[in-house]
């Protein structure tokens, strides 16, 4: 049994203002799949929630390698802990692209101040 924390998109339909305003708020958003790995290759990890003991499952979802934050294994943590960790890593990331946006918008900045007119 594990516990895989991955990200999905998140969108919107409606009109946002500035750069900074859509950095801020469309942000992919820590999705929980707990279950059973039935495969886990270099591009799927495929988690069923639910078994039965003639080895059938159900409640299966696939999950692209390259959204997956974690795969922990639940004999070792608790769910909460496992999640918790995860949204520390997210906060983390989530910090690193503000501040690289605005570092980014700040040369854009700098070079129209300083191109001459």
């Amino acid at each position: 049994m594990v516990v895989v924390v991955w990200r999905d998109i998140t969108a919107r339909a409606d009109w946002v203002g500035s750069i900074e305003e859509v950095v801020e708020e469309i942000q992919p958003i820590l999705c929980v799949t707990v279950g059973w790995i039935l495969l886990d290759n270099k591009d799927t990890l495929i988690v069923a929630d639910s078994a039965t003991k003639d080895k059938t499952f159900g409640g299966t979802t696939a999950i692209p390698k390259g959204v997956v934050v974690s795969i922990e294994d639940l004999r070792k943590e608790s769910a909460a802990d496992i999640l918790k960790k995860a949204t520390l890593r997210e906060s983390v990331k989530k910090r690193k692209v503000k501040n690289e946006t605005k570092r980014i918008l700040t040369e854009r900045d700098d070079e129209s101040n300083s191109s001459p007119k």
